[in-house]
């Protein structure tokens, strides 16, 4: 169900008069319910819990990236924002002057944004302690989690083939998202071929096919990227024209066995690095193997990581984080659907804290973190429970509020109305949005309100088979839905 990427204009959707001559509460979203989708909706001034409009909002519906709120406010509660995962360089045998005579051990700890550099960075503090020389294999150590089926059917087709990077494998010992990039150079001169390389270093199972022709400078880029596996290995092909002498493009696609990438660039960046390997690489799932620490990483603090994660919708940090939830109460082997269900557990007590109306209880069910699987179902008022529970955590809010997006300072076009200055600035947020097997779009998060005060939202519009939204649609539809209730960017807040 990969995302809606729909070039359409933003669509009028008619907004409907009140009695008293103006718009009803909700209009646009109560007309795309009266043309057959199915939508929840509910704003709430935070302090008071006031429901100030609401449209089906028990209506558990798919919440697609929107139930990233939900790992976000899971890990936050269980390690904090300033929490870091560490990663480790291991060995299994004595250091005998530059030698180590056993193998070397790359402890996979499921850190969600371990990329090449930081891999690097363990290379390096390897290298000075002096050691040139490894008299043994090159173990990836992927315990953490142990081997992980696919669940969702994106991931499950991608271990064949992908030619995006959202539906990547997971593994506790995975770098850079369990993608591959792919610079695209063009000629400096037309009819040449462009340069595709593998960055930062080939590896072993992963071939590249050149079919990018260089064509007239100022001409449109047309490059695709797509990768197959066969026979274990990773052929990524670009294909379609490049301007003369623009500058490279880069692609990230998602692999097929992030364990072995890492040790295969992990090698390479070793003898980058003047130490040399003599076994062979394996990775492992099952242990974990122990050994004396030769080197240590602590990655990216867990509020930088959430911010990345919540603005570019990013899948396999989600996904790994919710892993990494369940790793904390349960022993590998692991699996998305029992983190799914961990998650849901974990989503329901945080609720339950909020001001609910009396007799309600969560239903929210999380089938992963990610919302890749479209058996995942919550409501407006799961959501807006959510966001109301984590304003009353003073310690945990102020993080929470600056992982979302706001319209006009997100790298993401998806929400941008630059002609209006209420909704660009007045709101931070959480999208979703899938396409298969129905249209769906989910937006929630906080909002200065009219009156000054902190409100919270939740608007989520599933269409169904026989009625398809566009997603144009569905954004227009909630702007205008929620804009009335907006603060004017020029009015001063309350507390």
């Amino acid at each position: 169900m990969k995302r809606i990427l729909s070039a359409m204009l933003l669509a009028a959707v008619p907004i409907t008069a009140s009695a008293a001559g103006h718009p009803a509460p909700l209009a646009p979203l109560h007309t795309l319910a009266s043309q057959g989708a199915r939508v929840s909706a509910l704003v709430v001034r935070l302090g008071n819990d006031q429901a100030l409009a609401a449209l089906h909002p028990g209506l558990a519906l798919t919440p697609a990236s929107v139930s990233k709120l939900y790992v976000t406010a899971a890990a936050f509660d269980e390690w904090g924002p300033a929490h870091r995962f560490e990663t480790r360089l291991l060995a299994t045998g004595p250091v005998n002057g530059h030698t180590l005579h056993g193998d070397l051990v790359f402890a996979g700890a499921g850190d969600p944004a371990f990329t090449s550099p930081q891999l690097f960075a363990l290379v390096r503090r390897l290298a000075a302690r002096g050691i040139q020389r490894v008299d043994g294999d090159l173990v990836v150590d992927a315990s953490r989690f142990g081997k992980l089926s696919c669940t969702a059917r994106d991931r499950c087709r991608a271990r064949r083939a992908s030619h995006n990077a959202y539906n990547a494998p997971l593994s506790a010992a995975a770098t850079d998202f369990a993608t591959a990039q792919v610079g695209v150079t063009p000629a400096a001169s037309a009819g040449a071929a462009a340069a595709v390389a593998l960055q930062p270093y080939n590896v072993p199972s992963v071939r590249l096919v050149d079919h990018v022709r260089t064509v007239r400078s100022g001409a449109a880029w047309t490059v695709h990227v797509s990768r197959t596996t066969r026979g274990g290995d990773d052929i990524i092909t670009a294909t379609g024209a490049a301007p003369a002498s623009a500058s490279t493009h880069y692609f990230w696609r998602a692999v097929s066995a992030p364990a072995r990438m890492t040790g295969e660039e992990l090698r390479a960046l070793l003898a980058a690095s003047g130490i040399t390997v003599t076994g062979k690489l394996r990775v492992v799932h099952k242990g974990p193997i122990h050994g004396r620490e030769l080197a240590r990483l602590k990655g990216q603090p867990l509020w930088i990581q959430a911010r990345r994660m919540l603005t570019w919708s990013n899948n396999f940090m989600a996904d790994t984080l919710a892993l990494d939830l369940l790793r904390t109460r349960q022993a590998p082997p692991l699996s998305v659907a029992a983190a799914g269900k961990a998650l849901t557990r974990r989503a329901r007590q945080l609720e339950s804290g909020a001001g609910n109306p009396p007799g309600w209880t969560p239903h929210v069910v999380l089938d992963s973190g990610s919302g890749l699987t479209t058996s995942s179902r919550a409501s407006a008022r799961d959501l807006v429970a959510l966001l109301s529970a984590m304003y009353r955590r003073p310690g945990l809010f102020p993080a929470f509020l600056g992982a979302l997006t706001v319209p006009a300072h997100t790298p993401v076009d998806m929400l941008k109305a630059p002609s209006d200055a209420s909704w660009m600035q007045g709101i931070a947020a959480k999208t979703g949005s899938l396409n298969e097997p129905h249209s769906v779009f989910a937006l929630a998060g906080y909002a200065r309100l009219a009156d000054g005060h902190w409100g919270a939202f939740a608007v989520l519009v599933n269409g169904t088979r026989k009625h398809e939204v566009p997603l144009s649609v569905a954004i227009a539809a909630t702007r205008a839905a929620l804009t009335p209730f907006l603060q004017s960017p020029h009015a001063p807040a309350r507390p």
